[in-house]
């Protein structure tokens, strides 16, 4: 008879399984109401009994008692336990001769023997399974020898198992898992310690009636049968992949046995009211890798993880397969390290098959197939004439995770199942790594016409930790300026970039990451040291064209560098809450504006409507004298005293300057310190019959200079400068 019943789990790269059992006497009487046994099936007592004569391939079988004969006939189930063998067979025939019985039998399975009965086999120490109902643990237990042979390790009816029946700790550091003529990918890391337990349950349908043979016995047979199998337990493991590729290749084979009986084969026997059941665990190691690449590179990571959880399946006949499981992890992640040029994309698995064999059925299998997967990804480009347009970039994205499939195949229990099989589950997919995250100005800045080195930090993401982290990486930064750069690219050293700058005048650094498509991933910028001379008093010179003096501060600021108040457009003052509602002028009951529209003619404010004139005196500049200050003057993004603003300098050298306030919208701020918006005293008037904005200044901190904008609803909450 051959053994190809197959439940098969994968665990983590490289797993050693630790079952602790234990074994119990049978359950009480009163819960033999629970279970129905086909009434033909004849238990033996194989202490006192044994094979004597076998050929499993006619089904003659000669069976010695040392004690009484039970009452053995055509019809009757029994089951033929050979130490790590349980047969189950239905006798066509029987010749008894003193405590001798000769049979001829045929094929039968566990459905000829229950119906209507479900119960659970598990290994898990000291009987302390989660499941609920009748629960069986083993009462024998055999590993092989180093002769090959089974040898058993026996426990009393009257005491549980206590000891790890299948430990190992496996290290399997620097094996190679994959090679060819231009690549190798191997395990620079890899070692585990697992212990886990089997949970089985099986629940029995009803039953139906089947001829045998051809003398018409009738065969009792349960319907349907639902199956829930699981590993339970925990793992720790350390890993670290290395990939080496020179040239290009592209390699997604299928997985393929890597080696052959990893672990001691072992074999545990459940009685299930006097029903043997034997379970026999193999291991066998297999591997796999989806990988492409070009260039000359090398790329190693890794991680140790502890995982604790269940994997499993659930099976009914008529529904077919699905799996379930639940995990908990906690990694330690090893930054990744690149060297060489090109780019590469791999995923590489290597996990043991634990087959578990049930008689002669073939039965569930489990891929658990945990993996550890970088994806380096590159590009460029150069134009001959002008750098306006070149990048040269890549990023790193590391990722491990867990991919689940679950099958049951061919016959199980008597069934003719086939092949059930779910798709390839992701279960876990964990982002360790991404490189690059942001560029960060650190040190320098110039003057106009100085030369000065300034640093740039380079951060990554650690998914683990939700933080930055200073890239281990040499990422490529582009620089961008006006002026004298000692280089147009940097790369990274230890995090760090710099590069020596002399400026024309006032002008901005830029320092940019791209992705491999050319767009700008992040960016960050150092300006020339501001030369603002500012005003202690209320009005500036500009040496404007029409003589405008400026106020030198906002209103309701006490300082040039303070952001002031809020004003919604021809409000005096400030609020809690900007929008149209509340809006000074908005009529609820017309849904309509009733000042400062098409009927009335006003296009500019009035002295009455003017938070300017109200609290601080002058007005509120209009639309062309904005444009004015922007002609008239150079300005530049600056900090002062660690507000961000714009500095303003007319001919005559005297400076202006406008915080980055923000704006008011509803109950909050926004853009506070990155951009700066500035009421105008002048109603957009392009569209009569919809007068809901108003004209205002706008800068930010990443744009090249200021500019009136025509576009802004008049309830939104502005900073306000007057003029005189």
């Amino acid at each position: 008879m051959k053994h190809i019943a197959r439940f098969a789990a994968t665990i983590m790269l490289l797993t050693t399984l630790t079952f602790v059992a234990g074994c119990e006497k049978d359950p009480k009487p009163s819960e033999q109401s629970r279970l129905e046994i086909n009434p033909e099936f004849v238990p033996i007592n194989w202490e006192e009994t044994s094979v004597t004569s076998f050929d499993d391939s006619t089904g003659n079988y000669q069976i010695q008692f040392n004690g009484s004969v039970p009452d053995i006939h055509p019809g009757s189930v029994i089951a033929i336990d050979r130490d790590t063998v349980v047969l189950y067979r239905f006798v066509t025939s029987a010749n008894v001769t003193g405590n001798t019985v000769n049979v001829t039998t045929v094929e039968a399975y566990l459905t000829d023997i229950f119906a209507n009965t479900e119960f659970t086999l598990s290994t898990e120490a000291d009987g302390k399974s989660t499941v609920k109902g009748l629960v069986f643990y083993p009462v024998e237990a055999y590993v092989v020898g180093e002769n090959g042979a089974y040898q058993p390790f026996m426990c009393k009816r009257d005491t549980r198992f206590t000891h790890n029946l299948w430990s190992f700790n496996y290290n399997n550091d620097g094996q190679v898992l994959f090679s060819g003529s231009n690549y190798t990918v191997q395990m620079e890391k890899m070692n585990l310690d697992l212990s886990l337990d089997l949970e089985m349950k099986i629940n029995f349908g009803g039953r139906d009636i089947y001829e045998i043979v051809g003398d018409a016995v009738d065969r009792y047979r349960s319907r349907a049968m639902e199956i829930n199998a699981a590993l339970v337990g925990t793992f720790n493991t350390e890993q670290r992949v290395r990939c080496d590729i020179w040239g290009s290749c592209s390699y997604t084979p299928d997985y393929d046995l890597w080696k052959h009986n990893l672990f001691r084969p072992l074999s545990i026997k459940f009685v299930v009211y006097g029903v043997p059941v034997v379970l026999t665990l193999r291991t066998d190691l297999f591997r796999q890798v989806e990988m492409s690449a070009s260039g000359e590179i090398a790329a190693y990571t890794g991680f140790t993880n502890h995982a604790e959880g269940r994997m499993g399946f659930e099976w009914q006949q008529s529904g077919g397969i699905s799996p379930v499981g639940s995990f908990e992890n906690t990694f330690t992640f090893t930054p990744p390290t690149i060297e060489g040029k090109g780019q590469i994309q791999a995923k590489v698995w290597a996990f043991p098959r634990v087959s578990v064999m049930l008689y002669d059925a073939v039965g569930p299998s489990f891929d658990f197939m945990p993996y550890l997967a970088d994806t380096l990804r590159g590009g460029f480009r150069e134009q001959m004439l002008g750098q306006t347009n070149d990048y040269c970039a890549w990023s790193l994205d590391c990722h491990t995770g867990l991919d689940l499939r679950c099958g049951l195949s061919l016959r199980f229990f008597g069934y003719e199942v086939e092949n059930y099989s779910t798709p390839k589950w992701n279960c876990i997919d964990k982002r360790l790594y991404h490189s690059p995250k942001k560029v960060v100005h650190a040190s320098g800045r110039p003057q106009g016409g100085q030369t000065t080195t300034i640093r740039f930090d380079i951060y990554d993401t650690s998914y683990l930790t939700n933080q930055a982290v200073m890239t281990p990486l040499p990422q490529i930064v582009k620089f961008e300026a006006s002026g004298e750069l000692s280089s147009e690219y940097g790369i990274a050293s230890g995090g760090t970039v710099s590069v020596s700058w002399t400026p024309n005048g006032s002008d901005t650094l830029w320092a940019k990451l791209y992705d491999i498509d050319g767009n700008v991933l992040a960016w960050d910028t150092v300006m020339v040291k501001c030369d603002c001379n500012l005003t202690s008093g209320d009005w500036v010179d500009l040496g404007l064209p029409s003589g405008l003096l400026w106020a030198t501060r906002n209103v309701g600021a006490s300082s040039p560098t303070d952001y002031g108040n809020y004003y919604a457009w021809g409000e005096t003052s400030p609020k809690s809450v900007y929008d149209w509602y509340t809006y000074r002028y908005y009529n609820s009951s017309t849904d309509s504006i009733s000042k400062y529209t098409d009927s009335d003619g006003l296009t500019i404010l009035q002295p009455g409507d003017d938070a300017a004139t109200a609290n601080y005196g002058g007005r509120t500049p209009t639309q062309a004298e904005w444009q004015e200050l922007i002609d008239n003057t150079t300005s530049q993004w600056t900090t002062i005293n660690g507000v961000n603003g714009r500095c303003f300098t007319g001919s005559n050298g005297n400076s202006l300057f406008l915080p980055a306030a923000g704006s008011r919208w509803g109950s909050s701020l926004y853009d506070a310190g990155s951009l700066g918006n500035f009421w105008s005293s002048s109603l957009v008037t392009d569209y009569p019959s919809y007068p809901y904005s108003a004209w205002i200044l706008d800068f930010g901190c990443c744009w090249d200079y200021p500019y009136v904008d025509g576009g802004d609803s008049r309830f939104n909450g502005f900073s306000v400068r007057a003029v005189r």
